[in-house]
């Protein structure tokens, strides 16, 4: 067999279409990814532009997501999910891993990187991957449940580690700290309007704005997990606050921030009464609007289980939801006898 990937090395020092043309119509060439008497070739995740993809699993109340649903905001402008890590591997599985980076090179006439994944698997088959020895492959995979317009970040550079039973796993392998931040940028949560009184479309000026929020909601909760070795986090997100903002410079006050009360599952405003009310000081020109924005605070914390109700392993940062409403000004009419 080695003989054979030899001639193939030096067809495609002489010719990269003449390779990938071999390649496909050989059926040796397929089958030298399977042992003698092993089991059959082992699937492994690609993401879109060839990386490894993460394994992670996700799930919970908060990633179904769906209408009236929107993803989480954080309120660090700074923060971003990460992007890559190690995951465990076992030698079938990294055997795989191999063989579909050098077929492919091979289909895609990339020479030098099918010269390079064929001196790795051959160096690999001489040690036979590690079966046998107790202890895991560590691979570099990205994550794919980042959100769009995410820049890429990864600063591992080795793709793949061997590390034996009872060592520590390398430095970059995934943790539950760092599953949770994967779950939290999962998240997606429910958003609610408040209710206005007087309506949205029968503001007046001069009278305040009272708020009302009496909702049941989920629980919201996203769990990321890896089964092998089994790693897990669950992110749970609560109503804390919430900003009521005017839309307008013709307000006093522009906002107000009030907090919730939960009686169950429910989660309670009511601002009649309170010391802080939008009071509209000029009415909207005809078939206008100003548009009033109201934005929940989750507080958000997170477990190192797969269980929503497990021990609190720390604080995350707060998300945001934010939900606009038009609302329609007018004065108020007074008649004189």
């Amino acid at each position: 067999m080695r003989g054979f990937l030899k001639g193939r090395r030096t067809l495609l020092s002489v010719s990269a279409l003449s390779v990938a043309m071999v390649l496909l119509a050989s059926p040796q060439a397929q089958a030298d990814r399977e042992h003698a008497n092993g089991p059959a070739p082992v699937t492994t995740p690609k993401s879109h532009d060839g990386q490894l993809s993460s394994r992670v699993s996700l799930g919970g109340t908060g990633y179904t997501g769906g209408s009236g649903t929107q993803p989480i905001t954080s309120s660090s402008a700074n923060w971003s999910p990460p992007d890559c890590w190690y995951e465990a591997f076992t030698p079938d599985e990294f055997e795989a891993v191999l063989d579909d980076r050098y077929y492919a090179a091979g289909n895609n006439h990339q020479g030098s990187i099918y010269d390079y994944y064929y001196g790795v698997r051959s160096k690999m088959n001489e040690i036979k991957y590690h079966r046998g020895d107790d202890g895991k492959w560590w691979l570099l995979v990205y994550n794919r449940n980042l959100p769009e317009n995410t820049a890429g970040s990864c600063t591992i550079t080795d793709g793949w580690k061997w590390v034996d039973a009872g060592n520590p796993p390398p430095p970059g392998a995934i943790t539950a700290e760092q599953l949770s931040q994967v779950a939290y940028a999962a998240t997606k949560l429910p958003v609610r309007k408040v209710t206005l009184s007087p309506g949205a479309n029968n503001q007046k000026v001069n009278l305040p704005t009272y708020v009302k929020f009496s909702d049941a909601l989920p629980q919201v909760y996203v769990t990321a997990q890896v089964p092998n070795p089994p790693v897990a986090a669950t992110v749970v997100a609560e109503p804390y606050a919430l900003h009521v903002d005017a839309g307008t410079s013709h307000a006093e006050p522009q906002s107000c921030d009030y907090l919730f009360k939960r009686n169950g599952d429910q989660y309670n405003i009511d601002t009649e009464g309170a010391g802080c009310n939008i009071v509209y000081r000029k009415a909207t020109a005809a078939g206008g609007a100003y548009t009033l924005q109201a934005q929940i605070t989750w507080k958000v914390h997170w477990t190192a289980t797969a269980d929503p109700n497990g021990p609190v392993a720390g604080p995350m940062d707060d998300g945001y939801t934010t939900s606009p409403q038009d609302v329609t000004v007018q004065e108020i009419q007074a008649v004189n006898r």
